[in-house]
């Protein structure tokens, strides 16, 4: 396809109605990395979720690296680079990786949204983060709000939608609802999140998700999950829409599920949603149909019965199935899960859970999620190959090759687009993987954006250990910019430079890889670990630690100034 095809082709989207949540493909958008140099203001934890705390005497200076997955950072520009401490490629570059305290980043990926089409997001926001009596509690609010400002300027000036979606995993049941209750009055007087045009509603009402309760790791009374919902819906103006984010076994009360039949009266009297977590339940795709035709279809008839009777409450409960494309979170969990542990094979995985769900009447779909590279799941851009991945320090790094298919580094957001067109009613879907049609799909433009970049250069560019920038690179430190914009944006992001991103000449380089001497590129001791992760991976109890056991991704690696042990737990 020509350029001005594929421009054509990224504006056809218009924006998308955030008075209805029906008929729209969500992702969850974590937010939560975060790296040295980019104001977050962590103190000492100026890594988050990329790096966490190792040992000293480590290659990254007292980091471990905590991602299996590599974002392809070729469509960054070097104000949003950050360079990792340790890291380089085969090449002798250093290794980059994002911050999601970058406004202009935040907003990138909300524009790769728009240009393949997906709606809106679900931005986490962790209840163990929100605790007003936590010692560093301003420090670490301030950063997820600022996040949330982040989110908020970027679904307006790309035209997507938003909502806040609660995640209270690890938190005491002592403690839950005095801080879901404190940090909602946060947001909507003193953020005014309510206000934006983008924020999601459907019913007249804004859309708002309760997370984590009801599964059988932690025991939450029904009637404290009762009041909780009754005060979002009294406090909030014009009530609310309330998601249950439940487990998959929400309907039978056994596997991960809570038993106490109280939940499932709760879940079917006084919610309007209901999305039941599925990472880790299966992991191939005869599994995920097995679930599909023997879990979700009778799930889905429950509720149809529910909703027909005329005796539901609230007059009509919505499903919301939870698709992932694949996982892996070997580093992130020090070894617990295996590598590899969920494999995306080419995007057929994803593909089959979005096929059995609409087969089975879903008309709202969660893709499980955005950014999360540390547990593997994420669907924005991630390395194509293993031969453009950093030497990662006997690590095991996953490439979107890693199951022997080769695919463009958007692939999977070309997935998520072509479900949003399905949901739309503007497109077919077919249960057999469309590899043509996501084929045919324009390459992915390099102009992609809508604001103009008008944040000062890192302050540690101008003296990187081990060279300068190149010219081209220098061309944007001396251009004079602009004061930071305020407002929702309107403007285009600056085109990616040709040879700003470092990584840009390894990726013109990569064509030519098969005929370099294979000495050239090998690093032996990273290989033989790899292949060792690959076979005790492979051996049978060795899968690693089950994802059911840890139900919802960001309970078990929050950063670790979250982490505390709650004295009334």
């Amino acid at each position: 396809m020509s350029r001005m095809g594929a421009d054509s082709a990224r504006y056809s989207f218009g924006r998308v109605d955030p008075t209805t949540i029906q008929r729209k493909f969500l992702v969850g958008y974590q937010g939560w990395f975060t790296c040295r140099g980019d104001g977050a203001g962590l103190d000492n934890h100026d890594w988050s979720h990329w790096l966490k705390d190792g040992e000293e005497e480590s290659p990254l200076g007292g980091k471990k690296l905590a991602t299996d997955l590599w974002p392809d950072m070729s469509r960054y520009p070097p104000s949003e680079l950050y360079p990792v401490p340790g890291f380089k490629h085969k090449s002798g570059e250093q290794a980059f990786l994002f911050s999601s305290c970058n406004p202009n980043t935040v907003q990138r990926h909300f524009n790769w949204m728009s240009c393949h089409g997906i709606d809106g997001v679900f931005l986490q926001r962790f209840v163990g983060q929100c605790d007003p009596w936590h010692p560093n509690h301003k420090a670490i609010i301030d950063w997820r709000d600022k996040v949330g400002d982040n989110v908020r300027l970027a679904a307006e000036a790309e035209g997507r939608v938003f909502c806040i979606m609660y995640d209270v995993s690890g938190v005491s049941p002592n403690r839950v609802q005095q801080v879901l209750e404190h940090d909602w009055l946060h947001l909507i007087r003193e953020k005014c999140i309510l206000d934006s045009p983008n924020y999601l509603r459907d019913r007249g009402k804004p859309v708002l998700c309760l997370w984590g309760f009801g599964f059988s790791k932690i025991r939450y009374d029904p009637d404290t999950v009762r009041a909780i919902i009754s005060f979002f819906r009294e406090s909030t103006p014009g009530g609310v829409y309330i998601i249950a984010g439940v487990p998959a076994h929400w309907r039978t009360g056994d596997g991960d599920s809570d038993p106490n039949p109280e939940f499932l009266k709760l879940w079917l009297n006084h919610c309007d949603a209901i999305s039941p977590w599925t990472v880790g339940r299966y992991k191939t795709e005869e599994e995920a149909t097995r679930y599909a035709n023997e879990i979700m279809k009778v799930d889905i008839e429950t509720l149809t019965v529910k909703n027909q009777s005329g005796q539901n409450p609230l007059g009509h409960v919505d499903y919301i199935p939870v698709v992932l494309p694949g996982g892996s979170g070997y580093n992130m969990s020090g070894g617990k899960w295996a590598f590899n542990n969920i494999k995306r094979e080419g995007g057929r995985f994803l593909w089959r859970q979005i096929y059995n769900a609409t087969k089975h009447g879903a008309k709202i779909i969660y893709g499980a999620t955005w950014d999360e590279y540390d547990e593997g799941t994420a669907l924005m851009p991630a390395v194509e190959s293993r031969l453009l991945l950093p030497i990662s320090h006997q690590c095991p790094l996953l490439p979107l090759d890693e199951d022997g298919y080769t695919v463009p580094a958007d692939w999977y957001m070309r997935i998520c687009g072509l479900t949003a067109g399905y949901l739309r009613s503007e497109r077919q879907l077919q249960e057999e993987f469309p590899y043509e049609t996501l084929r045919d799909q324009c390459e992915w433009v390099r102009a992609e954006s809508s604001v103009e970049d008008a944040l000062l250069p890192p302050p540690y560019y101008s003296s990187l250990e081990g060279g300068s920038l190149s010219s081209d690179s220098q061309k944007i430190w001396t251009t004079s910019r602009r004061s930071p914009l305020r407002g929702p944006r309107s403007r285009p992001l600056p085109n990616v430079p040709a040879g700003a991103p470092f990584l840009s000449d390894l990726y013109k380089a990569a064509s030519s890889f098969p005929a370099v001497p294979s000495e050239f590129l090998k690093d032996t001791s990273t290989d033989t670990v790899l292949q060792q992760f690959r076979d005790v991976s492979s051996q049978p109890g060795n899968s690693a630690v089950d994802s059911s056991q840890e139900p919802h991704s960001g309970q078990q690696h929050l950063v670790q100034y979250s982490q505390r042990q709650d004295k009334d737990s």
